[in-house]
């Protein structure tokens, strides 16, 4: 019996050293997913041109909107539709003073130039005709002159049906030989899935590459990624088109706000969302009165902050388990958490090469909260704790 006895005894002592075990490897576990997210001033990335959003289809937008998206939310930049006919273009003219009031750049999209120029006579389908390229370059600059354009692009989409067609040698030969004839920086070719095909002949053209100062696409199905050849180029990236659905579900916003922060993480300069149209109940940000929906606030989380001539520097992108992060620097330091997991995270946060920091401003948005202003959190020996709620946004900023 007392053999037996001890024998338990010798197994339980096992058993305990094998719980204490892992309790302990879980604990070590859980640890590896919560990292310290390690920012670093001296590393830079691209400098930021801005974020916004479109107008196109959208008519002319009231006061209260504009008030609502270039105010509260800091849209820094607005994206309008170059009608093919210039007697339609007066609702986005009235957009562009807004915008430029507002201190808000704008881009031109063109969806198709006129169709008596296209080889089919149509806005779809089709393609430009060569023997009006000319006369298509002079059109977008009275575009640009008339409307109020700082960027023009002069084509949306050109690989996809919805849209005039352009092949990447087409494209290539328009830049060399028209483009300049616009008068304004240009954004192309605004690929519907980022296709590098469709820039890479410009940019690897000795001539064509000195004429196109923004390289652009949208990111419906691929194109979220590192666009390299543009970067060597020296070229911005810009992501001028995307949409998810959800105006008010939290979860569909965390998408938007890691959307966003991929979008930067992969050196893109710029991040335009697609519109503002208040028929559209899963897209719209604002509505034409000024109410803001829940999308609205989480991509204000950037763009308040996130200002053209910020700069991304170096930071630790998920050091938690569904914890994403950018951050920036120039003219103030700002950090942008995104915490997509249905559970808080008590985040700890490293600053190197930043000097003269003792604290941050606080501005929040998750379920219960829409661009909440909280008590800020100081900075000792160069780092920080704090804990992101589940589901949501929280944008440290420094000014």
């Amino acid at each position: 019996m007392k053999k037996n006895l001890l024998g338990l005894l010798g197994l339980l002592a096992i058993m305990g050293s094998c719980s204490k075990n892992s309790i302990q490897q879980k604990a070590s576990q859980e640890e590896t997913l919560k990292g310290t997210a390690v920012i670093d001033g001296g590393t830079l990335y691209q400098a930021i041109d801005g974020i916004g959003f479109s107008s196109a289809w959208c008519g002319q937008l009231s006061t209260a909107k504009n008030n609502a998206l270039y105010g509260t939310l800091g849209m820094s930049l607005l994206r309008v539709r170059i009608d093919q006919n210039s007697a339609n273009w007066a609702d986005e003219t009235a957009n562009s003073a807004a915008a430029h009031a507002a201190g808000v750049k704008v881009l031109g999209s063109e969806w198709s130039p006129p169709v008596a120029w296209t080889s089919n006579g149509q806005s779809t389908g089709g393609y430009l005709l060569p023997q009006y390229y000319a006369n298509y370059a002079s059109y977008l600059n009275q575009a640009a002159t008339n409307i109020g354009l700082d960027f023009v692009s002069f084509q949306n989409e050109p690989d996809i049906s919805g849209a005039v067609l352009w092949t990447p040698a087409q494209i290539l030969t328009f830049v060399k030989n028209n483009s300049a004839t616009i008068g304004k920086p240009i954004v192309m070719p605004e690929s519907f899935h980022f296709d590098d095909a469709y820039s890479d002949p410009v940019l690897n053209d000795a001539d064509a590459v000195n004429k196109v100062t923004y390289v652009g696409g949208h990111i419906y199905g691929s194109g979220l990624n590192v666009h390299q050849n543009a970067i060597n180029k020296g070229k911005h990236v810009w992501m001028t088109e995307y949409y998810i659905n959800g105006q008010t579900d939290i979860t569909a916003c965390m998408t938007i706000a890691k959307n966003i922060s991929d979008c930067m993480n992969n050196q893109m300069s710029t991040y335009f969302w697609w519109w503002v149209n208040d028929n559209d109940t899963n897209v719209n940000l604002v509505t034409n009165s000024g109410t803001i929906f829940k999308n609205g606030y989480t991509i204000g989380q950037f763009a308040k902050w996130v200002r053209p001539g910020k700069v991304r520097i170096a930071a630790t992108y998920n050091p938690s388990s569904g914890v994403y992060l950018t951050a920036y620097r120039n003219g103030g330091i700002v950090l942008v958490a995104v915490n997509t997991s249905t559970s808080a995270v008590s985040q700890s946060f490293t600053l190197q090469n930043i000097t003269g920091l003792s604290s941050f401003n606080v501005t929040q948005t998750s379920s219960s909260q829409n661009m909440a202003n909280l008590a800020s959190v100081a900075v000792t020996g160069n780092a920080f704790t704090y804990t992101l709620p589940a589901q949501s946004v929280t944008t440290f900023h420094q000014y």
